[in-house]
């Protein structure tokens, strides 16, 4: 029976931009915003533009993981075919000293090199996700840092998920794969990659977390969160 595979789990950072003005923002975050995306704060571009550069970021990270995803993949292939190798009865096998040194070599990859390189990729991302959320401020009225917390981790888990969805898909098609073709060699399929939920609906979730948190006040109307004019 095969072992069911372990999926890395990412980490976010706190959401550390709740209050801050356009100078006080990291200046990696000022140059994503200024430089790369042309989001020029302080007032906040229209929700459109918003949510267009949230698909560009969401799909650059897609395609940033598909060599770390093939990777990873191609590792748990290899402890496969070795376990299956070490099993075998019939002789000739290579030696336990053989198997043991060659298992220290794939963790060595995927703990040294694969798993940081993976971190890299994510923490990336949340510099840009993390502006874009940053720009919202204007929309939203008495936000407290822990409802932009909640706020942007609702919008998080929905790209986490989808990123985890696809290192588990590829997993089982290359060992489904490996399996009914009786071989042992690393056929990564190329599926399209479509995009996570569009951003409107994703903070309109975010947005219905935060409110589920909270009483209405006496007059039967959120006292907070209330939903600011867009800017044009």
């Amino acid at each position: 029976m095969i072992p069911p595979f372990s999926i890395p789990i990412y980490e976010s950072p706190a959401y550390v931009l709740s209050g801050l003005t356009f100078p006080q923002l990291p200046l990696d975050t000022q140059h994503y915003l200024l430089d790369t995306a042309k989001l020029v704060p302080p007032h906040a571009p229209h929700l459109n533009t918003i949510e267009r550069e949230y698909r560009v970021i969401c799909n650059a990270l897609v395609s940033s993981l598909v060599e770390n995803n093939k990777a990873l993949v191609a590792s748990r292939l290899e402890a496969l075919v070795m376990a299956y190798d070490f099993q075998r009865e019939n002789p000739p096998q290579p030696s336990a000293e053989w198997h043991e040194t060659m298992q220290e070599r794939r963790l060595r990859t995927v703990f040294d090199v694969l798993l940081p390189e993976r971190e890299l990729i994510f923490n990336a991302f949340m510099i840009k996700f993390d502006a874009l959320v940053w720009l919202d401020q204007e929309r939203y009225e008495d936000y407290t840092p822990e409802d932009w917390q909640r706020y942007r981790d609702a919008l998080l888990e929905p790209i986490l998920d989808y990123t985890n969805r696809q290192l588990v898909v590829l997993e089982e098609r290359v060992v489904n794969r490996s399996e009914s073709h009786g071989s042992h060699s690393l056929a990564l399929p190329n599926p399209p990659y479509s995009l996570v939920s569009s951003y409107r609906q994703n903070t309109t979730r975010a947005r219905s977390r935060i409110f589920a948190t909270r009483r209405p006040d006496s007059r039967g109307v959120w006292s907070r969160g209330r939903r600011l004019n867009r800017h044009s």
